[in-house]
C-alpha cells in the first residue's frame, strides 16, 4: 500500500465549514473578505487557505497529524483519521467524504524500511548512480538526495534518503516523540521520500489518469522502488585486471577523491560523445566496491524491502 508523509489538496469551498473564525488570518480588499488562512507548525504542519475569489480551499498537512499513529503514515487506511484529527482542533469542519474527490497537487511519497547500517546503504547508493549526467546525487549531514537532471519542473523528481531515527531524536522532534509515546519506534529506520511537486509528476509516478485523492491513495504503483532501480545500478561482477590497469584505476579514484561523480565528469572530458559510460565506469565501481568491501546483497536487500 502506498504511503505519504505530506499532502497538499485543493477542494471546493463548500467542503469546509469555519467554526472559529478568530483562528484564521483574514485578508480583505475594499471591505470584502478575499481569503482566510491558518498555519501551524506543531504538533504537525497544517496550512489551510480559503480563497473566496477562486471559490476553493487548499489544505496541506504532514503525517504527524496522526499523532501516536505517525509510523503508519498517510494512506487509504488512515486518511479519515487525518481529517478527524484536523476537525478535532475545533477551528473548522472538513467533509472527509467529499475530500476524496479533492485534487492532490503535491505530495511526498514515503517508505520506511528497517536498516541497521544506514551510512553503508547511503555509501552504496552514492557509489552506484547509473549516470551522473542523468542524476545528481549529493550528501549533506548524512542525508542523500538524488535528483533527476532535467530543466522542466514537471519532469523533475527528487528523492531523499535519511536516518529517520536520528531525525526524530533531534531537539525539534523530541517533544513530539515524548508526547505521543514514540520513543525508540524509529530506531534503525531508513526513510526514503520522493517529492512530487506537480500534478503531472503525481500522475506519471503513480500511473494515474487523474489527481483525485481517492485515485492517489488507491494507486498500486511503487514509485520509490522504480526510481531507485532507474537511478541506482546493482553491483557489478568482479573483473580482474593486470597490475598496470589496476594501478591506473586506483590513481584516477584517488585523484577524484574516490567520488564516482568526479570520475565520470573527468572521463567525459576524455572520451568521444556517444561513448557508453556505463561500461567506462564499471571498473571504477568494481574497484571502489572492493576498497569499501561492499556487500553484494545491499542492492537486492534494498529492492526486497521496497516491495
Amino acid at each position: 500500500m502506498i504511503t505519504f508523509d505530506k499532502l497538499k489538496l485543493v477542494s471546493a469551498i463548500e467542503n469546509i465549514t469555519i467554526i472559529n473564525i478568530n483562528a484564521f488570518d483574514k485578508k480583505e480588499r475594499n471591505g470584502r473578505v478575499q481569503s482566510l488562512s491558518f498555519h501551524q507548525e506543531y504538533p504537525y504542519l497544517l496550512r489551510i487557505k480559503i480563497d473566496y475569489i477562486e471559490n476553493e480551499f487548499v489544505l496541506e498537512f504532514t503525517g504527524k497529524v496522526l499523532g501516536s499513529d505517525y509510523p503508519r503514515l498517510i494512506s487509504l487506511d488512515t486518511i479519515k483519521q487525518c481529517f478527524e484529527n484536523i476537525n478535532n482542533l475545533g477551528i473548522c469542519q472538513i467533509n472527509a467524504e467529499a475530500m476524496m474527490n479533492s485534487q492532490v497537487v503535491t505530495c511526498d511519497v514515503t517508505k520506511d524500511i528497517e536498516c541497521y547500517d544506514i551510512s553503508r546503504l547511503s555509501a552504496y547508493i552514492r557509489g552506484h548512480i547509473r549516470s551522473y549526467q542523468l542524476f545528481n546525487c549529493k550528501e549533506r549531514c548524512g542525508n542523500v538526495t538524488i535528483e533527476r537532471n532535467v530543466l522542466t519542473r514537471k519532469f523533475k523528481k527528487r528523492m531523499i534518503i535519511y536516518n529517520k531515527g536520528k531525525e526524530m531524536s533531534s531537539a525539534e522532534n523530541r517533544r513530539f516523540v515524548q508526547e505521543y509515546g514514540l520513543e525508540g519506534v524509529f530506531d534503525n529506520v531508513c526513510r526514503l521520500e520522493m517529492n512530487l511537486n506537480s500534478k503531472h509528476q503525481i500522475r506519471d509516478s503513480l500511473g494515474l489518469s487523474d489527481n483525485t485523492l481517492l485515485s492517489v491513495l488507491e494507486s498500486d504503483a511503487n514509485p520509490i522502488s522504480s526510481f531507485i532501480q532507474e537511478a541506482v545500478s546493482p553491483p557489478s561482477e568482479p573483473v580482474h585486471y593486470n597490475d598496470r590497469k589496476s594501478y591506473f584505476i586506483s590513481l584516477v579514484l584517488k585523484d577524484c577523491d574516490y567520488d564516482l561523480a568526479k570520475v565520470e565528469a573527468k572521463m567525459r572530458e576524455l572520451y568521444k560523445h556517444g561513448t557508453k559510460f556505463s561500461e567506462v565506469m564499471k571498473p571504477y565501481r568494481v574497484a571502489l566496491d572492493a576498497m569499501n568491501q561492499s556487500d553484494d546483497d545491499t542492492y537486492s536487500s534494498l529492492i526486497d524491502k521496497l516491495k
